[in-house]
């Protein structure tokens, strides 16, 4: 099921490969823009399903006779569930969908089988905005507010104190789309950890047949404000203690939400206190299966594929890397309303450990934070030989890098 916000079609095509005879399933406003229907007409079938219920669907996708069916975007693994439900395919159920979909579900999931996580209150809909004041001051200051559903960091907001949670709670009133998700912790960094890198990591698994396994952990910069994504690395830069921990975590996450087919994405922070739950993605991380590429032979696009399809998967150990795969990206300023400028390029694009430098937004073009991760202005992918080289190749790129903003 295809997404504007999912990866661009080419590129799945490509990665696919010859492992799928690819169904292009659209079913809204996926149809225009840049999705480019007559380009995905070229790379496989098209079925658009578009104002149908899920009978109709399933109906329609029926003839074609799929053998799996995949989303790697939140917004449609509820619709690709009820479809898998209907069609007798592998895929989460739709009560997994909604707890990989729902933060609200998933969290109360999640501490319920006492995996640790942040501290954390439910907002219902229509919740006064003091009813959510006081939970937020039973949590305790600074909180972070996360909509129920979404990804990419879109919409998640951080208050300090219960007068600025009141600010932003009566202003998103005032839009129209007042609040509903989840008042949980700020989890705070470990000041332990080398400062060139996140506090937090993902853990990329697969569950196939109910058996999980773990494929690598993916390491991160450290955010940008408004807790936006500036890139990630593979492999992560922890110790075999470490990473015992957080794939036992992130497998212990997956069966609470009771994941059985799918390729998983794991966020887990790394605390003062120990590694804690931020949250699981029922599909393909966005940027991890390209990095790991870099580094290894493991294509994690063929194998979603795979356990789509209902072959049996299992990686018995983390994959073995040869050097060290990286995206960094540059977020704009919350501030920053349009690129003026965007300097040492070609700087960037001479250094050997640099694959290439792709522009999101060129000179001219407007930028908006609230778009979250996805505001992001440049994006730079290469590979290093280790994890000192990484962060001395980190320092040169964002030294070279200028970038102006009105």
């Amino acid at each position: 099921m295809h997404h504007p916000r999912s990866f661009f079609a080419l590129d799945l095509y490509e990665q696919v490969g010859g492992s799928a005879e690819l169904l292009w399933v659209l079913s809204g406003s996926e149809r225009e823009g840049t999705m480019e229907p007559r380009l995905l007409s070229r790379l496989g079938t098209v079925v658009d399903v578009a104002g149908m219920g899920a009978d109709q669907a399933a109906e329609t996708l029926e003839s074609h006779h799929p053998e799996g069916i995949v989303s790697f975007v939140e917004e449609h693994i509820e619709d690709a569930a009820a479809l898998a439900d209907r069609l007798g395919l592998r895929y989460h159920t739709p009560e997994v969908a909604r707890s990989v979909v729902d933060k609200r579900v998933q969290r109360t999931l999640a501490a319920d089988a006492g995996i640790p996580g942040p501290d954390f209150r439910v907002v219902p809909p229509s919740m006064s905005t003091e009813r959510v004041g006081q939970l937020a001051a039973e949590v305790g200051f600074p909180v972070v507010l996360k909509p129920a559903k979404g990804s990419g960091s879109r919409g998640i907001q951080a208050a300090a104190s219960y007068e600025e949670l009141i600010s932003l709670l009566s202003f998103q009133e005032s839009t129209g789309d007042p609040f509903v998700g989840v008042v949980e912790e700020l989890l705070l960094d470990d000041p332990a950890r080398n400062p060139t890198f996140a506090s937090y990591v993902s853990v990329e698994s697969v569950a196939s047949h109910g058996r999980v396994s773990h494929v690598t952990v993916t390491g991160r910069f450290p955010l940008s404000s408004a807790f936006r994504e500036t890139g990630n690395f593979i492999p992560a830069a922890e110790e075999g203690p470490t990473l015992a921990a957080v794939t036992t975590m992130a497998g212990q996450a997956i069966e609470a939400l009771g994941i059985v087919d799918s390729v998983v994405h794991t966020e887990i922070k790394l605390t003062p206190d120990g590694p804690k739950l931020i949250e699981v993605n029922g599909r393909l991380g966005g940027r991890p299966p390209f990095v790991l590429q870099e580094v290894s032979s493991v294509n994690l696009f063929q194998v979603a594929c795979d356990v789509a399809a209902g072959r049996p998967v299992c990686f018995h150990e983390l994959v073995e890397c040869d050097g060290v795969g990286f995206w960094l990206m540059f977020q704009p300023p919350l501030s920053a309303r349009r690129v003026t400028s965007i300097d040492g390029l070609a700087t960037v694009s001479e250094m050997p450990a640099v694959k290439d430098a792709l522009v999101s937004r060129f000179v001219g073009d407007v930028v908006d934070a609230s778009q979250g991760t996805d505001s992001k202005v440049l994006t730079v992918r290469g590979r290093t030989h280790n994890l000192a080289s990484l962060a001395n190749t980190v320092a040169s790129i964002e030294s070279a890098v200028a970038i102006g903003y009105d």
